[in-house]
């Protein structure tokens, strides 16, 4: 026997009598399990007071004030799950401060080891009542997360704020909220005032399940603006750095009210007594989204209303939230409605909640007049490009991808077009419900649309604020009402399957096809001018900053097959220092034939190399197929 081999033996005979003499590990056993949630009312009103005066330091100060159990262990719960978030992104470790007391008596807590959100409090004897002291600390910065507080503006967001006990519904847990404002500031909310005592505001008790899902804006400078009075009053709540950027131009004012109408028009309901678009003007500031039944959050640049006119990609932004209202808020996904903030949620039909919201987001956008027919063709053209441009597609269905939110936290990804993110959720759902809503055209004549299943579906039980869920069987149902169809293998053969190709059946449908262009629309123009970076996406497969840093690189593109990596820095275009014009020049030469050869620096080492690439710039366009119906500028068009 070779030497090696008596080794190999001699060494398993020896693990093995070692294992007959010692005892092999064992898991140490799990704590006991959290309290499930139950369908039963908690007993009491929970008090809970925030200070919100300390803005210059993003510091909330907060005091619960609960009933309790003499001699019973209480768990409290922090926020996870939240309604539009799609995974466990509470911000634990925003909580400090934790204090427990009764009266004057401090009182332990231990966190659980399994469940770190959960705090468990063992209630001594002859206890009653306790308050929970804490504080949550907002990020002062945007590198570290969502700037909530400045010295003029703030988003109070109870998900934040709030420990919760748990063995109960959240619709069953009743809080009585009140808030102290910094000096002289306005604020709004869809919480309904009890009364106010200068900057003290005290609400009107609601259940835990409304109270997340009513923010509070408010600043120094602050704007309303009633957009529609009827059926019930829709508002736009504007803050700003100073009362200047409070003057919205009167295009503003006028494509909301439209947007308003129009998605009225649509769903032929409503689901709140009254609805807050809230605005928030202000550079690094976040979040820039959240949405709510009654209210949606946005936070947008101290620019947006002096750029208006230059900059319409971002005027649907409020939109997006308005339209979850109906969907995602009212109607909910089954499997994303859970008890409490801390079941998990399942993201299966994240294509449904936020692709036809996406979709919905951009046809109301260029109803309401906020964009122009053109401004949506290169927004779609957009959507289409990137789609087309997925190689993850053949390994990993759109189905998987809704898993993201949980996968990935919305992490940055060095190859996106390989993994694929939860944003495929948005495009591609978008692009599927755009074929669905252009086949429902060509199948009927004309005589039914996506419009009709929108009002059957979202447009029910008028004027109800409780949540309505539904699965995939339940939207083909509803879209055989409208028009029979074999709707379930339409969906599963988009969501389920691997696939070559994006589905761009609303596109060829909806009369029109994609094409390339040697020069960039005008959405293109205006974000490299904002940015400075060059976006070569549709040709070498890569996005370059103005420092010649490469943010982007594309799977399978022609930088990836010459070795280019993101966060390389190129410093020579054929042989001449590096700028963007001059990348620019000689990427558009590659169509004359000639080669394009780039040097870069990847860490310490530098590389050179000839780039695999010779049709010149590619931009992506949408144009009109002369002959076949113009569904897409049918769906387009305002509703009368």
């Amino acid at each position: 026997m070779p030497f090696a081999a008596v080794v190999a033996v001699w060494m398993v005979s020896t693990a093995s009598a070692a294992s007959q003499s010692w005892p092999l590990p064992q898991p140490a056993p799990m704590p006991p399990p959290i309290e499930a949630p139950r369908d039963t009312p908690f007993p009491g009103t929970i008090r809970l007071h925030v200070d919100a005066t300390d803005t210059a330091r993003g510091l909330f100060r907060a005091t619960e004030t609960l009933p309790v159990v003499p001699g019973r262990r209480l768990t409290l719960f922090f926020p996870q799950w939240l309604p539009g978030d799609h995974g466990p992104t509470g911000p634990l470790d925003g909580l400090a401060g934790l204090k427990v007391q009764a009266g004057k008596r401090v009182i332990a807590w231990t966190r659980d080891a399994v469940q770190v959100a959960a705090f468990h409090i063992d209630i001594p004897t002859g206890v009653t009542s306790i308050d929970v002291h804490y504080q949550f600390l907002g990020a002062t910065e945007s590198r570290v997360g969502p700037v909530l507080t400045t010295s003029t503006m703030l988003d109070l967001q109870w998900h934040n704020l709030v420990l919760y006990p748990s063995g109960h519904y959240a619709r069953h847990i009743t809080y009585a909220a009140s808030v102290k404002l910094p000096a002289g500031w306005e604020f709004a909310s869809p919480l309904t005032v009890a009364q106010r005592d200068g900057d003290g505001i005290q609400f009107e008790p609601v259940t835990l399940d409304t109270l997340v899902d009513s923010p509070v804006i408010a600043g120094r400078s602050f704007k309303r603006i009633l957009l529609s009075a009827t059926p019930v009053p829709v508002h736009v709540n504007i803050v700003a750095d100073d009362a200047s950027g409070l003057e919205p131009p009167p295009e503003f004012v006028r494509g909301y009210q439209q947007l308003v109408q129009q998605a009225s028009r649509l769903f032929g309901s409503h689901h709140y007594d009254h609805y807050d678009l809230m605005l928030w003007l202000a550079d690094g500031f976040g979040p820039s989204y959240f949405e709510h039944l009654r209210a949606g959050e946005n936070a947008l640049p101290a620019d947006f209303f002096t750029t208006w006119k230059d900059r319409p990609e971002r005027r649907g932004h409020l939109a997006h939230g308005f339209v979850h209202s109906w969907n995602g808020l009212f109607r909910r996904p089954a499997e994303m409605w859970t008890p409490n903030f801390n079941t998990p949620e399942r993201d299966s039909l994240l294509w449904v909640f936020e692709g036809l919201t996406s979709y919905w987001q951009d046809v109301l956008t260029t109803r309401a007049g906020l964009w122009s027919r053109e401004d949506a063709l290169e927004d779609l053209a957009g959507t289409v490009a990137a789609m087309v441009s997925r190689p993850g597609r053949r390994w990993r269905p759109l189905r998987d991808v809704t898993n993201d939110a949980i996968v990935q936290r919305r992490k940055a990804l060095s190859w996106k077009g390989w993994q694929r993110d939860m944003f495929d959720a948005y495009s591609e759902g978008e692009l599927i419900w755009l074929e669905a809503d252009t086949l429902i055209r060509e199948r009927s004549g004309g005589r039914k649309s996506l419009d009709d299943f929108a009002r059957a579906f979202f447009g029910v039980r008028p004027g109800s604020q409780i949540t309505m869920t539904y699965t995939l069987e339940d939207i083909v149902a509803a879209l055989n009402a409208v028009e029979p169809h074999d709707w379930s293998g339409f969906f599963r053969s988009r969501i389920e399957d691997t696939r070559d190709d994006a589905p761009l059946g609303g596109i060829t449908r909806g009369g029109y096809r994609l094409v390339w262009s040697e020069e960039p629309t005008d959405a293109v123009r205006r974000a490299e001018a904002v940015s400075g970076n060059v976006d070569l996406s549709y040709s070498l497969g890569m996005t370059v900053a103005k420092d010649g840093k490469v943010l982007r690189v594309d799977w399978e593109g022609p930088a990836f097959d010459a070795g280019l990596l993101p966060g390389a820095v190129v410093t020579a275009v054929n042989g001449l220092p590096h700028d963007s014009q001059r990348l620019k020049d000689a990427v558009r030469a590659t169509a004359r034939q000639e080669p394009l050869r780039l040097s870069w620096r990847q860490g310490s080492a530098t590389r050179s190399a000839l780039i695999p690439w010779q049709q010149g710039l590619r931009f992506p366009r949408l144009r009109r197929v002369e002959g076949t119906p113009a569904r897409l500028d049918a769906i387009l068009k305002p509703r009368e």
